[in-house]
């Protein structure tokens, strides 16, 4: 393996390092070599065989492209009344078409809450971006959040309540039918003594608390039982035996110096991913110096964190915690005091056992402690409670609890007030009066309070279940035998939105609002509230899930109206919330206002003084790693849970790491697959503890040898026509009994089956290199990077080590006369120092421009519609590769050989230098995607959302359903970025309408409103007050091909690594 790096990089002249993005790359695979020459596969020209096609059948492709469609019954069906909302802009005396308006609301997911501005055109909502003056997400937002328009418009979407008195046939009925008969079932089981058990995810609102208890005390039998997948307990544990307080505390990661972070992809998933991101890029912001912090992970899978890293080692997840064990020691040697016996722990001796890097591991230690204080380690939620209380042990021997923010702690939160004397004093507070009896009510969610739950339904002693929006069935632990288990209750309810695998095995089945259809409230920080408003009435005869319960606690199935839940809210936020908040206006225009807002802020902190327990540390260090395989379980990044499994943006949107779509799959180590005679798509069957599944492999470089990765929430039975059956189903290998966590299992079993199963990635596709360009990615160095260390010695390093470039002449000069740009000259800049590589850009850039849904066959065969695409590189060996991620998108040259070639002059240059796209001059030659040096066109081998059913898709009045403001291209029509042009011309005509001149102040794109870290600038170049000019004219601004002399308006921001090591030119890409 050494050798062939070895090969590589002489083969590139000694001026690149080994720079590879797969391993047919890596090893000079001679079919793919031939493959890359060319933009698409050979099948690319082949219509397809639609009553061939698996997986995307027909019938799934019809829905996927559907499922966009029923926005267009929007705009023409008469809707309900939705109540008073408040839009985010002025309110206007009526809605002019053509103009859109914003509304604030707030999505919510795994106990986290985001707030969104809705944009809507003609009242109906088309794009969901983030709310400015939310104070935790500050106008960013997630893929989930960009793709939950598509969830929204649905066709797959419950219209009726359901009953089936077997569970398997069902019928539709009225809501009065279902209100009567359910209001019968709960007034019974109070009345005989058995409990009536509902399943609810996270209860992060304070009407909903207030809702629980209201129902309780008409149901006295009642208990909500919290059911998440994927959850902090472990943390929550730990921390509250190491000092007494329930809740894992928040990070101030921008504050850190220093990042230790044990399998912990905080960059990705888990908590406010977009917060998380934010605070960690503000200390590798190059436009504000050069004071870096620096990440160190340790992790056994590869994940996106651990790509971002400075330093990065592999070792196996069932390792971590004996590695926290002698990381102590080593500090406790060096003069850091410990509450631990470390007398056995060497970590010298460690890291020959897993042969781990000496050097940065002897960096880490001499940072750590170099920044007591300054640092924090953080372990991810799927290390057991052991592992947590040790590395709480370390940050409170390092004084690192000073990084804690104790503001996710709602209870016991303090005002600051001011005295005469102008000194702060802080008041401590209680949480605004409810009546929730949470001890009694609101079960969390431990194994403990899920067994009693499981133990008391197998034993009759449960008459109704509620599934609150939940889906248990499939997230359960598996041996659980929960479809079983409910054979032992009389009545079960499922409310949801689709069908899902928890509603297949229901007696009622009632269809609830989309979240934008929805009011609500949350509270996850002491410091603000989160307001939810519907900007849409319901689309079918949908409730929301706290009006159906408020109606069932009147006893009375006649008491419901379509704006009970609203009025409820508003009540309890006057009478309850507003009081404590001391507004000095009054609630008839603090509500509105808050309304408009979509957040309120409450004046509050919560801080805790800590006082670490060292009797906690008796389990901690006991666990060791396995000699058989570990298995990780872990939660996917686009579907999550499995909740949005059945949307199809979500499912064609690329895996960060390894960029496969539409599929989960057992990732391997490269010599874990040789040892074990593995290849990519060889199917595998995995066992733990009985249970087994066979699963697709994946070759990943990083991964630590001996250990399998699998993406939960794939492989549903009843997801809905795009989800079902898509993936596998791993989730029957989690156990409700697990030895290490719900996650992680180490004494696994791998078989090989000798069958195969097709992964589709799009990593190779599109490929910048063509035969006349070969090597080009080594020697035009796409990709530039170099230290902290280097650029603080001298800033211009960039500029001297790429003048040889400049003398470089392979290819003529552009002869003539250049164009000027009196008025308006539009450019982008991407900061790879801030970009992390996660694609929210992508699923922003879909959503806002129309692309549609392919399906894996038609990805297989190279014909994604994506705009955007984020190139990750690998640099290294196989088993330590150091990573680097490129977003790519047209570079708007201002020399665009695309331009020169097409005979229709269908891709032209405009006024404020654009390369323009005319759609109906196309004829679909294709020469422009031909001439394009940076592989970042489409082409419409078909009308995509017509190719079947005799053009389903054009049907009236689906010409609605998408953003109006852009053009949906049909088959045969070349596309591709056009720096959000809609944007730019509404802007314009704003402006002319002001009698102002219009310099492009303001403007911004799809991509750049997503992006979670700013790593992405946008303006107008003659505008000398304008950002983008700061980035353009930065000494590590560089451009892709420069060398083309096709002068592209994409500026480049060198990514710095803060590592001690030089990177030299040999080492650049």
């Amino acid at each position: 393996m050494k050798d062939d790096v070895k090969d590589l990089q002489e083969e590139s002249n000694g001026k690149d390092p080994n720079y590879w993005r797969s391993f047919g790359e890596l090893y000079r695979d001679p079919a793919f070599l031939e493959a890359k020459k060319y933009e698409f596969t050979e099948e690319a020209e082949t219509a397809p065989d639609v009553s061939k096609m698996s997986g995307i059948s027909r019938r799934k492709f019809l829905a996927l492209m559907s499922a966009s469609a029923a926005l267009a019954a929007a705009g023409c069906s008469n809707f309900r009344d939705k109540g008073e909302i408040v839009p985010y802009n002025k309110q206007p005396e009526g809605v002019v078409i053509g103009e859109p308006n914003y509304f604030a609301s707030t999505f919510v997911y795994n106990g986290q809450d985001y707030g969104t501005l809705v944009k809507t055109r003609e009242g109906r909502p088309i794009k969901l971006d983030g709310n400015p003056d939310h104070p935790v997400t500050n106008g960013k937002t997630t893929a989930k959040i960009q793709a939950s328009i598509l969830n929204l418009y649905n066709p797959d979407r419950l219209k009726n309540p359901q009953y089936s008195g077997d569970r398997k046939e069902f019928k539709d009925i009225t809501w009065q039918e279902a209100d009567g008969n359910i209001i019968g079932d709960l007034a019974a089981a109070a009345g005989s003594g058995k409990e009536i058990a509902i399943i609810s995810d996270q209860v992060i609102s304070p009407t909903q608390k207030k809702l629980f208890a209201d129902f309780q005390r008409t149901y006295p039998t009642a208990k909500v039982y919290v059911h998440e997948l994927f959850n902090d307990n472990a943390k929550d544990a730990a921390f509250e035996k190491c000092y007494g307080i329930k809740k894992f505390p928040l990070i101030k990661w921008n504050e850190a110096n220093i990042i230790v972070a044990l399998e912990n992809d905080f960059l990705l998933t888990g908590g406010n991913v977009p917060e998380q991101t934010r605070l960690y890029t503000e200390r590798r912001d190059v436009m504000k110096g050069a004071d870096f912090n620096r990440l160190y992970v340790v992790e056994g899978n590869m994940s996106l964190t651990g790509m971002n890293s400075d330093y990065r080692l592999r070792l196996r997840t069932d390792a971590i915690e004996e590695f926290v064990m002698n990381l102590a020691a080593e500090l406790s040697r060096r003069g850091v005091v410990m509450n631990a016996n470390l007398g056995g722990y060497n970590l010298d001796d460690f890291a020959s056992k897993y042969m781990l890097d000496k050097e940065a591991l002897e960096q880490m230690v001499k940072d750590l402690f170099a920044n007591r204080g300054k640092s924090i380690i953080t372990a991810g939620s799927m290390l057991p409670e052991s592992t947590q209380i040790a590395v709480n042990m370390l940050n409170d021997a390092l004084g690192n609890t000073a990084m804690y923010s104790f503001d996710n702690i709602v209870d016991g939160a303090t005002t600051p007030t001011t005295t005469a004397a102008g000194e702060t004093q802080t008041e401590t507070t209680t949480a605004p009066p409810q009546t929730t009896n949470s001890g009694n009510l609101i079960m969390m969610n431990t194994r403990a309070n899920l067994d009693n739950l499981m133990s008391d339904m197998q034993a009759g002693k449960i008459a109704v279940v509620i599934h609150f929006g939940t889906n248990p069935a499939f997230t359960m632990p598996a041996d659980y035998n929960y479809a079983e288990a409910l054979n032992n209750v009389k009545t079960v309810v499922t409310m949801t939105e689709g069908a899902s695998d928890s509603s297949a095995i229901s007696n009622y089945i009632l269809p609830t609002n989309h979240f934008l259809e929805s009011w609500g409230d949350f509270q996850t920080r002491a410091s603000y509230y989160s307001l939810q408003q519907p900007v849409i009435s319901p689309l079918y005869n949908t409730r929301q899930k706290e009006a159906m319960f408020l109606n069932w606690s009147s006893g009375s199935p006649n008491e419901y109206n379509d704006n009970i839940y609203h009025l409820y809210l508003k009540d309890n936020w006057e009478k309850s919330i507003y009081p404590s908040l001391n507004s000095s206006v009054g609630f008839n225009n603090f509500w509105p206002a808050s309304l408009h807002d979509g957040a309120v802020l409450t004046n509050k902190t919560s801080s805790r003084t800590l006082q670490f327990n060292a009797s906690a540390l008796g389990s901690a260090g006991k666990m060791e790693a396995g000699s058989e395989v570990v298995v990780m379980l872990k939660e996917s990044e686009s579907i999550g849970d499995g909740r949005y499994a059945n949307n199809g943006w979500l499912q064609e949107y690329p895996n960060a790491v390894s960029k496969i779509v539409w599929d989960n799959y057992a990732a391997i180590s490269p010599d874990t697959a040789k040892g074990k005679g593995l290849k990519s798509n060889d199917v595998i069957k995995v066992t733990i503890d009985g249970r087994e599944q066979n699963m697709p492999v994946f070759v990943q470089p990083g991964i630590a040898d001996g250990q399998i990765v699998i993406d939960l929430g794939y492989g549903q039975k009843n997801a809905g026509t795009v989800g079902s059956g898509t993936g596998v189903n791993a989730n029957v290998l989690v156990g409700k009994a697990p030895a290490i966590s719900y996650w992680l299992y180490n004494g696994a079993g791998m078989e090989k089956t000798g069958e195969t199963y097709t992964l589709v990635s799009t990593v190779e596709h599109y490929p910048i290199e063509d035969p006349q360009y070969k090597d080009i990615q080594f020697r035009r160095h796409i990709i530039q990077e170099g230290t902290v260390k280097q650029y603080k010695e001298n800033p211009a390093f960039l500029a001297e080590r790429t003048e040889h470039l400049k003398e470089e002449n392979e290819f003529p000069t552009i002869n003539g006369q250049e164009f000027e740009y009196p008025n308006v000259k539009w450019a982008m800049a991407i900061d790879l120092n801030r970009c992390i590589g996660c694609g929210e850009c992508i699923m922003a850039c879909n959503v806002e421009n129309n692309i549609p849904v392919v399906g894996k066959e038609q990805v297989e065969k190279n014909r994604e519609m994506m705009w955007l695409r984020v190139d990750r590189y690998y640099s290294g060996t196989v088993q330590n590769p150091r990573s680097s991620f490129q977003l790519m998108l047209c570079q708007q040259c201002d020399f665009a050989p695309c331009e020169n070639v097409c005979p229709v002059k269908a891709t032209v240059h405009t006024d404020d230098g654009l390369n323009g796209m005319a759609y109906n001059r196309c004829v679909g030659t294709r020469y422009c995607a031909n001439n394009c040096p940076y592989k970042v066109r489409r082409f419409n081998y078909f009308n995509f959302r017509g190719m079947f059913k005799d053009g389903y898709q054009e049907q009236e009045p689906l010409n609605q359903m998408m953003n109006p403001e852009v053009t949906v291209r049909s088959r045969g029509v070349m596309e591709k970025c056009t720096f959000c042009i809609q944007r730019i011309m509404h802007a314009r005509q704003v402006a002319t309408q002001e009698g102002q001149v219009f310099n492009g102040a303001g403007v911004t794109t799809a991509c750049q409103d997503a992006c979670g870290t700013d790593a992405i600038a946008f303006g107008n170049v003659n505008d000398k007050e304008a950002k983008i000019n700061e980035y353009r004219e930065h000494k590590l601004g560089y451009t892709v091909l420069d060398s083309l002399k096709v002068r592209p308006n994409v500026t480049y921001i060198a990514k710095l690594r803060n590592t001690e090591e030089e990177i030299t030119e040999v080492e650049h890409h």
